[in-house]
C-alpha cells in the first residue's frame, strides 16, 4: 500500500486537523491530524473523499456524500432536510463517531448525530474509518469514525450557484488567501432553499409540503511562526430551518449550531505536540405554524473539549503516542427532557486518556496497539484495547488481523428515561483483511464479527430505558477500484447478517446485502459520471421495507478555465422506495449547476 496513502489514514484517525501541510513526499504527509506522520502503516479499512469527489458527485448534503460509502447504509425520513441516520456495518445510528475537524460533535447528550442538517458546502475532506476506534476516540467509535474535515490551507476563490427541481435554489462561496509569509485567511459561506414535497403522506396532511432552508458561515486563520509552531483559529455557523410531519400535523424545525475552535501545534524533529480547544452549542425548536418559535425550545446544548497530544517517533520503525481528552457536556433547557432534574449529573465532564504504539519488527510485519481508559462523571471509568498486526504475504499483497473492544456511553436523554442506573453499550470487534493489487484492481475483501452487549434498549414492561439489548453483526466486504480503458469504476458489495441475539431478528432498516457502483468517464472538458446502489429488503418498525436500485447520473462541461456547468439526474428510473417505513423517496429530480472559480 502506498506510505503516503498510509500515513494520511493513520493520522486521520489519531489527532485533530490542521491547516498546515507539509511538501509532498514519499515518507511525510498530514491529514485529518495537526501532526506530520511519516512512514507508518494503516491497518484499518478506510475511505477517504476528497473535495472534487464530492464535486464529481455533485452532493447537495451530507447524506448524499455517505450513501456512497462502502458499509454505510442510511435511513432518512424523506428529503432534504429531514431526520438521517446512518448505520455503518449494520451497528446502530449513535455507534458511528462523528468528528469535524477532529473534534467530536456535540452528540454526549442527545445520543446520536442528524446528518440532514450539516452543510454539505463546508466540507473539504471526509475520511471514513470503519471498525471500532474506541481506544483513540472513546465512547460511540463501535461502528467507525467519520471525521468530516473543513480546513484547507490552498489558496482558491469559488462561487457556486445550482438550481434543480423543487423549487431548488442555492449559492455558496468560498475563498482563502496568504496574509504575508506566515499567514493564512480562509471564509465560506452558502444558502440553500427547497420546497420539499409531503414525506409522510396521509389523508390529514393532504397537501403539505416539508421544506428546507439552510444558511452556513465559516472563517478561519492560520499562523505559522516558524517551522516548529503554528497555530490556527476557525469559527463556524449553520442555521436550518425545515417542515416536518407529526402525527398528521404541518410543524416546523429550526436548528442554530455554533462552534469556535483554536490549535496550537508543535513540531521538532522526533517530537510532535498539539494543544486544541473547542466551544461549541446548539440551539434547536419545535413548534407548530402560528406559534411562537422561542416559546418552544426542544433543547439548548453545550460542548467544551480539550486536548493535547503527544507524539514521538523512536526510530523509523517505531512510533509512539498518547495524549489526554477532556469534554464538558450541559443540558441547559428544552422539552427533549421535560425535567433536567432526571439527569443526576448535569453538567457531565469525561477525561480520556490513551496510548498507541506502531512498530515493525521486521519488513513484512507491521504491528499497532493502542489502549485508553475513560473516566466519566455519570458511569465512572470504563478501558477499551485493541491489537492489530498486517502481514505483507507477497508483492501486492498484505493480511491484517484486528481485535478491540469499543463502547457507548448513555446519553443524557437515555439517562432521563430510565432509572439512572445505566451502564455503557460495549463491544468487541473481531476483523480479518486481505488487501491486494491484482492485473491493474486494487481490492480489499474483509471479515468481520461485532458482538455488542449491555445496550441501552426500552424496556416495554418497565417503560425506561434498560441494559437489556445483545446484537451480533456478521459481515464481509469487498471493495476494488479499477478501470475499464478510460471509465474508472468504484464498486463495494456487503453481506452481513445483523441480528438480535435473544429473538433471531434482523436489525431493523438494515440490509443483509448491499452493492454500490460509481463509474466515472473523463473526455478533454467533458466529464460523465454514474452511481448505483442496491438494497436487499429490510425490516422497520412496523413491517418491512422492500429492496430497491436506484441510479443517478452526473455530467460536466468545463467552458472556460474559469467556468463549469453541470448536470445532475436524481433518481433517474423514478423508482419508488423507502429507507423509512411510511416516508417515501424523492421522485425523479433535475439539477444544474455553475461553478465559477478565479
Amino acid at each position: 500500500m502506498n506510505k503516503q496513502i498510509v500515513a494520511s489514514l493513520v493520522a486521520a484517525s489519531f489527532f485533530p486537523v490542521s491547516t498546515w501541510a507539509e511538501p509532498n513526499t514519499e515518507t511525510v504527509v498530514v491529514t485529518a491530524s495537526r501532526f506530520a506522520q511519516s512512514d507508518a502503516s494503516v491497518l484499518q479499512s478506510a475511505t477517504i473523499l476528497t473535495r472534487q469527489d464530492i464535486a464529481r458527485l455533485q452532493a447537495r448534503s451530507l447524506v448524499d456524500v455517505l450513501r456512497t460509502v462502502p458499509s454505510i447504509e442510511i435511513a432518512q425520513s424523506g428529503g432534504r432536510g429531514q431526520l438521517a441516520s446512518i448505520f455503518m456495518r449494520g451497528t446502530e445510528s449513535d455507534h458511528s463517531l462523528v468528528l469535524i475537524d477532529g473534534v467530536r460533535m456535540a452528540s454526549s447528550i442527545t445520543g446520536s448525530v442528524d446528518f440532514n442538517q450539516i452543510p454539505v458546502n463546508s466540507i473539504e475532506r471526509i475520511e471514513v474509518i470503519r471498525g471500532a476506534r474506541a481506544t483513540l476516540y472513546g465512547s460511540s467509535a463501535i461502528g467507525g469514525v467519520i471525521n468530516i474535515i473543513t480546513k484547507s490551507n490552498k489558496e482558491r476563490a469559488i462561487v457556486s450557484a445550482t438550481m434543480g427541481s423543487l423549487d431548488h435554489h442555492a449559492v455558496s462561496g468560498a475563498w482563502a488567501t496568504k496574509l504575508g509569509d506566515k499567514g493564512h485567511f480562509s471564509g465560506m459561506a452558502g444558502y440553500e432553499s427547497n420546497d420539499g414535497y409531503n414525506v409522510h403522506p396521509m389523508a390529514s396532511n393532504r397537501g403539505d409540503q416539508h421544506g428546507f432552508t439552510g444558511r452556513n458561515a465559516q472563517l478561519g486563520y492560520s499562523h505559522r511562526w516558524n517551522a516548529s509552531w503554528s497555530a490556527d483559529i476557525t469559527g463556524r455557523w449553520y442555521q436550518n430551518e425545515y417542515d416536518y410531519d407529526y402525527s398528521g400535523s404541518l410543524k416546523h424545525g429550526w436548528l442554530e449550531s455554533q462552534a469556535l475552535a483554536g490549535n496550537l501545534n508543535y513540531r521538532s524533529g522526533v517530537w510532535s505536540a498539539t494543544l486544541s480547544g473547542e466551544f461549541s452549542q446548539r440551539d434547536k425548536y419545535d413548534y407548530f405554524p402560528g406559534s411562537a418559535r422561542k416559546e418552544n425550545k426542544n433543547s439548548d446544548v453545550e460542548q467544551v473539549s480539550t486536548s493535547l497530544g503527544l507524539q514521538y517517533q523512536a526510530t523509523e520503525d517505531w512510533l509512539l503516542g498518547g495524549g489526554v481528552d477532556y469534554r464538558h457536556d450541559t443540558f441547559n433547557e428544552g422539552s427533549l427532557i421535560t425535567n433536567p432534574d432526571d439527569i443526576a449529573i448535569n453538567p457531565r465532564d469525561n477525561l480520556g486518556t490513551y496510548l498507541l504504539t506502531q512498530f515493525s519488527p521486521v519488513e513484512a510485519l507491521s504491528i499497532e496497539a493502542s489502549a485508553r481508559s475513560d473516566d466519566n462523571q455519570q458511569y465512572g471509568q470504563h478501558t477499551t484495547w485493541q491489537a492489530s498486526a498486517g502481514l505483507a504475504i507477497a508483492e501486492g499483497y498484505q493480511l491484517i488481523a484486528s481485535y478491540g473492544t469499543a463502547f457507548k456511553a448513555p446519553s443524557f436523554v437515555d439517562i432521563a428515561y430510565s432509572d439512572g442506573n445505566l451502564d455503557p453499550d460495549e463491544s468487541v470487534n473481531t476483523e480479518l483483511a486481505l488487501h491486494g493489487l491484482t492485473t491493474g484492481i486494487d481490492w480489499s475483501l474483509t471479515g468481520y464479527i461485532n458482538h455488542i452487549d449491555n445496550m441501552i434498549d426500552w424496556d416495554d414492561e418497565a417503560k425506561k430505558n434498560r441494559n437489556i439489548g445483545e446484537v451480533t453483526i456478521k459481515g464481509i466486504e469487498l471493495i476494488a477500484n479499477f478501470d475499464v480503458a478510460s471509465l474508472h469504476n468504484q464498486l463495494s458489495l456487503e453481506y452481513k447478517d445483523p441480528k438480535k441475539d435473544k429473538t433471531g431478528e434482523q436489525l431493523e432498516r438494515r440490509a443483509k446485502r448491499v452493492a454500490k457502483w460509481q463509474a466515472s468517464y473523463q473526455w478533454e472538458r467533458i466529464l460523465l459520471g454514474t452511481q448505483w446502489q442496491y438494497q436487499s429488503e429490510r425490516t422497520d418498525l412496523n413491517g418491512r421495507l422492500g429492496s430497491y436500485s436506484l441510479w443517478a447520473a452526473t455530467a460536466s462541461y468545463q467552458a472556460t478555465d474559469n467556468l463549469t456547468v453541470k448536470g445532475k439526474v436524481d433518481n433517474v428510473f423514478d423508482k419508488d422506495y423507502e429507507t423509512a417505513g411510511g416516508y417515501p423517496a424523492a421522485e425523479r429530480a433535475y439539477f444544474m449547476t455553475l461553478d465559477y472559480q478565479y
